[in-house]
């Protein structure tokens, strides 16, 4: 493939992007779009009604819809096997949705075949098909292993954007530090060559960001990484030029200043996270956790393959660690402390037991281990509404009583007087009560 006038590395397809990255973007998301017109017709298919006849020129329609579904998952599976074999550390399980999307979507042709189908005909009329359950089914295993290729694949694009940036700070490094003008072309080439590529890659983002505000500061962002890039070839010779310069060189550093700011702007956008890797801890609570903990395990029930393990205990961990606010804490009483540690080691006793089952529902699936499964999931959504209530009905006691103290506002009323009276102490120990208030309230 010949290459273009642009940046090493962009093919000749054309602005759209790169010769393979920015193409696995446009296909998965033309792939997705073939997807979604069917989804109304995959919801008009299962919620017929049972007991109706329906005519040939029906049923021919049905499998023509079955056919549509099995056609465009295939042309899914195989963006999703390319994006696999590029990515090896998200490769298994992008191959395990794969063939969970390919299998759903062959049940869904096959259980809409009326070629297949035996049905007694009656006054011109055929029955439609009734196998429902698994219809209904299939659909299931199909939206969320598509789901699922669909998330991983998102994650290989924010891999794509970091990995841009850090080359493009990288080349800003050097550029910063060199002396001669012949280095500084040869640099600045090469930074021309990355920003360009960072451009398509945040762009291609920019145009899929479904809020309007963090498409707004994307906007924002390229745009002063675009102004200062032309900025920066200026300040660089005109610091070159004038070496003696202070002004210049202030010029410079601030044109620097203001373009790692824009990329860590980007990068805050893309992965929802703070400069530094923190998370936004304020949208993140327990209860959350909890729910989203349950909805991954009952999503064994419709497929054994949803999770991996590690991921499990990974996030019951995560949640337990939380409790620690309340088993550490002084305000808490003995008898809640102890039982919010009886309900954490039961948890994860459950999950021990939920994933022994589980390994044995993947290796032989039969009625007696869907039973136990059940059973298992039962057992710990139940242990983790228990443990919900006591984290809740502490945390009521522990504002109650917060509460109920400052019914008469006393530490208020205490701070005040010290202050008029000029008792520097008692000033500062009445302050220092209500800090400590404050963060038994923030706890």
């Amino acid at each position: 493939m010949a290459a273009s006038s642009g940046p090493a590395g962009v093919s000749g397809a054309g602005p759209s992007g790169f010769a393979f990255d920015s193409g696995l973007e446009i296909k998965t998301r033309s792939v997705e779009q073939t997807l979604l017109p069917l989804v109304s017709q995959i919801t008009t298919l299962i919620n017929h009604k049972d007991n109706t006849k329906k005519s040939d020129k029906t049923l021919q329609a049905i499998q023509r819809v079955g056919q549509a579904v099995n056609l465009a998952v295939g042309r899914f599976v195989k963006v999703g096997e390319a994006i696999a074999n590029e990515n090896w550390d998200l490769k298994e399980e992008i191959n395990i949705a794969c063939i969970e999307a390919k299998q759903a979507g062959e049940t869904i042709a096959a259980l809409t075949d009326i070629s297949s189908l035996n049905h007694p005909e009656s006054d011109g009329q055929i029955m439609i098909f009734t196998d429902k359950t698994g219809v209904i089914k299939a659909a299931r295993l199909l939206l969320s292993s598509v789901t699922k290729v669909l998330l991983l694949a998102d994650r290989v694009v924010i891999k794509q954007i970091i990995t841009s940036r850090n080359k493009v700070l990288a080349t800003m490094e050097r550029l910063e530090k060199v002396n001669s003008f012949q280095e500084f072309v040869q640099i600045f080439s090469q930074f021309g060559n990355e920003m360009v590529e960072f451009a398509h890659l945040t762009g291609d983002r920019q145009n899929d960001l479904k809020d309007e505000k963090k498409k707004a500061k994307m906007a924002a962002a390229r745009a002063v990484l675009e102004k200062c890039t032309m900025m920066l070839l200026t300040a660089s010779k005109t610091c070159l030029r004038h070496p003696n310069c202070e002004s210049a060189h202030k010029n410079k550093e601030g044109v620097f200043n203001r373009m790692k700011v824009a990329l860590d702007k980007v990068i805050e956008i893309v992965t929802d996270c703070k400069p530094g890797g923190e998370t936004d801890i304020s949208s993140v609570s327990i209860f959350t956790g909890i729910k989203e903990f349950k909805m991954n395990i009952e999503a064994l029930r419709e497929n054994l393959y949803f999770q991996s393990k590690e991921s499990l205990f990974a996030t019951l961990e995560v949640i337990l660690e939380r409790t620690e606010d309340f088993t550490d804490s002084a305000y808490t009483s003995h008898e809640r402390r102890e039982r919010i540690l009886e309900l954490s080691t039961q948890a994860r006793l459950e999950l021990q037991q939920l994933l022994s089952v589980w390994i044995q529902g993947q290796s032989k699936k039969t009625k007696s281990i869907a039973e136990e499964l059940e059973l298992a999931v039962l057992k710990i959504s139940h242990s983790l509404n228990e443990l919900k209530k006591e984290l809740h009905r502490t945390a009521t006691q522990l504002a109650a009583d917060l509460l109920k103290y400052h019914a008469d506002h006393v530490v208020l009323k205490a701070l005040k007087l010290t202050g008029v009276e000029g008792n520097l102490e008692g000033l500062a120990e009445y302050a220092c009560k209500l800090s400590e208030q404050k963060e038994q309230l923030v706890e």
